[in-house]
Order: C-alpha cells, then structure tokens, then sequence
C-alpha cells in the first residue's frame, strides 16, 4: 500500500478562453470529457484527470497532448511504477462524496487525491488487470449504451403522448403573458445555499453537472437568477427544442435563461406541457431573434424573448379540466412509464455492477487471470 500522491505529481487545469480554436489544435478537457479545442496544451501522454470544481466523482484517462479546464486537475505519473490506465480504473472507486465540501459547487483538492491510498501490485499485474478491465467494461458500456438509446427513444414517445392532450389549446384564447409573470431575483449572497440547477431537453428542469465555466465565474454565482419550486425555466436558446421544464425545488439558473411564475389558477406541469407541444414550438420558432451574423461574421445565438413567448396564443382552461388532462396524459403513458422504468433500471443496476467489477479487480479480490471474460455481462442481463 501507498499513497498516489507518491506515484504522481497533481497539475493545475487553467482558463482555455485565450488558446481556444474552432478547429484544428488539442481537445480541452471537462469532466465531460473532450468540448472544445485549443491552440496549445498542458500535457502530452497518459494521464488521469480528476475534477477540482463542480463534478468532482468522474476522472477520466487521457492519452496525447491536451489542455484541461481550471475546474480539472491533471497528473503526471510515474509510469515505471503505477500504469495510467489502471490508476483510471482505481480512481473511479474513490469515495468523492465523502472527500467534497458540502456547498452548492462541491470541489475537490490535490492534497486529498494525493493522500488517497492506493494498493500497488507489479506493473504485469496492472496491466492484466487493465486489460480485462477494458475488455468486460467495454461489453457492460455496450449494454447501458442501449439501454440509454432506448430511454430517449420511450422519453420521445411519451412526450408525443402527453402533448397530444393538450396541443388543441394553442392559437387560441388568450395571449399567454397573462398567465404568467416573469421573476428576476438574484441570488446575492445566499448563492452558496442553493443547488445549481439546468434544463434538459428530455429532462426538464435538473441539477447541473458540467463545469465548463471558468473558475472565476464558478467562485461567485450571486448574480444567478433563482428559481421557486413550481416556476417553470425556460433556456432561451433551447426553448423551441423542449428546453424548459418545472423547477423541482428551489435554486440558481442561469441569467440567460427566463424563469416564469405561473398564475394561481394555472398548473405548472399544465402549462409545461402545453409550451413543448409541436404547435406551441413552431410559434416560438416564427418569433427567434438573433438569426444571422454579426458584422464580424459570427453567428447569433437565436433566442426567445419574454416578451415574444408571452404573445403566444393560450385557451386556459379551469384547474378541473386541467388536471383531468393531466390525468389523461399519465393514463395515455402508463405503459411507456413502465418500459422506461425497466431501462433505467438496468441502465443504474449496470453501473452498479461496473463499479463493483472494477472495485474487485483493483484490489486483488478477484483473479483475472482465471476469471471468465465472457460470464459477466450474462449474469448482469439476466439480473
């Protein structure tokens, strides 16, 4: 046993704004993985990054030159001793949660990765190991692949369904800036209270887990917008593609994105789900602005103003008859709510056994050499 510390030397990521390219040059690094590009790099070769701000539990291996954003961290190893691809693997079984400091952006710091204890078998050892770690990870990655595949393909046919009950009250009535109010509250210095939250396209309104930002504007997020339970968030940019959705709880978005407070006799999930419907989407799209470019050649971002969605042509009707077209829209998805359950948890119960596979395998507490390359992923989809 050692320390990875004694194995490694931790480097800093740094801000990629002024080396950033839109083609050519080396991948930029997020927990994400590779985002942007760069005219310059940090490191060339094998590497494993860890994050240092926001998701923190999902280091990656690298391979080549390539810059990392100053929420990562990268390291340098001594590959005479510990092989990259096997330090990958043991640092996936890393207890982040119990490392990460407990605020709205949990970070991580190079003294602790360095003092985590790491059981270092010979480097033959390590490399069998890696090995099979590719190979049975690979068949594992390849199931929740399709499983993931098939969640967003059920997620878009319940969306059709539930739009179908209610995409007969758009064009009509009356204009829906009457059914709303839009909030603009910043968070001031009670940002760090509140969780980040983000809107999915499929998803609707969920925590966020990218850190793309730049450290400085991670470290103050009191100029974000925040969001009540119940009000629906809207990303301007993605709105006409199903971006918005009901926030869960109460937190900080974006400032770019709107945040709309329905009326006292408006359902929130109502209205949510009248706003994606196709018919309510083609009257955002009829009202983009910002299409072309800019003088200098750069393309706008098309974006939905306030002002232009609350023209938009709504018949609300009573909260009877709204929740009795909610109602409808979980009895017409019932079935597809079942199939997606099964997927999902598939989808978790193979990350639950990818974790334990690779757990066992870093610490020695199964033999890869005498173990069947081709009994896991049966056992995993007969579970």
């Amino acid at each position: 046993m050692t320390t990875f510390g004694r194995l490694a030397r931790i480097g800093n990521g740094a801000d990629y704004s002024s080396v950033e390219v839109e083609e050519g040059g080396y991948p930029v690094y997020g927990s994400g993985g590779e985002f942007r590009r760069a005219s310059n790099y940090l490191f060339d070769g094998e590497s494993v990054l860890f994050g240092r701000k926001g998701t923190v539990d999902r280091p990656l291996y690298v391979d080549g030159k390539f810059w990392t954003v100053d929420t990562m961290f990268y390291s340098v190893i001594d590959q005479s001793r510990l092989l990259p691809r096997f330090a990958y693997y043991w640092a996936t079984t890393l207890p982040f949660g119990a490392w990460a400091t407990d605020t709205a952006l949990p970070s991580m710091t190079s003294t602790a990765i360095k003092a985590a204890p790491i059981a270092l078998p010979s480097v033959p050892e390590q490399r069998a190991i890696a090995d099979y770690l590719d190979r049975e990870t690979a068949q594992i990655d390849a199931f929740i692949a399709k499983n993931e595949e098939l969640i967003t393909l059920l997620t878009e046919r319940r969306a059709a369904a539930a739009q179908s009950e209610v995409e007969h009250h758009v064009g009509l009535g009356s204009r829906l800036k009457f059914h709303f109010r839009e909030i603009d509250v910043r968070a001031g210095s009670k940002w760090e209270e509140l969780p980040l939250l983000s809107v999915s396209i499929h998803r609707g309104v969920v925590p966020r887990d990218d850190d793309s930002e730049s450290s400085s504007e991670a470290s103050d997020l009191s100029h974000y917008k925040v969001a009540s339970s119940g009000d629906i968030v809207l990303n301007r940019m993605r709105a006409f593609q199903g971006g918005l959705g009901v926030a869960p709880c109460t937190g900080l978005v974006s400032p770019d994105y709107a945040v709309l407070r329905p009326a006292p006799d408006v359902d929130p999930n109502w209205l949510a789900l009248v706003m994606r419907t196709p018919r309510f989407v083609s009257e955002m799209v009829l009202r983009l602005r910002g299409i072309g470019t800019t003088d200098s050649g750069a393309v706008r971002t098309p974006r939905i103003s306030v002002a232009d969605l609350g023209a938009i042509l709504v018949s609300v009707p009573g909260s009877t008859v709204q929740a009795a077209e909610l109602r409808a829209v979980a009895t017409s998805t019932t079935q597809i709510e079942a199939a997606l359950s099964v997927a999902q948890r598939s989808v978790e119960l193979a990350r639950e056994r990818r974790a334990a596979l690779i757990s066992a395998a870093v610490t020695g507490r199964i033999d890869v050499a005498n173990a069947s390359s081709s009994s896991r992923l049966s056992q995993l989809t007969a579970s």
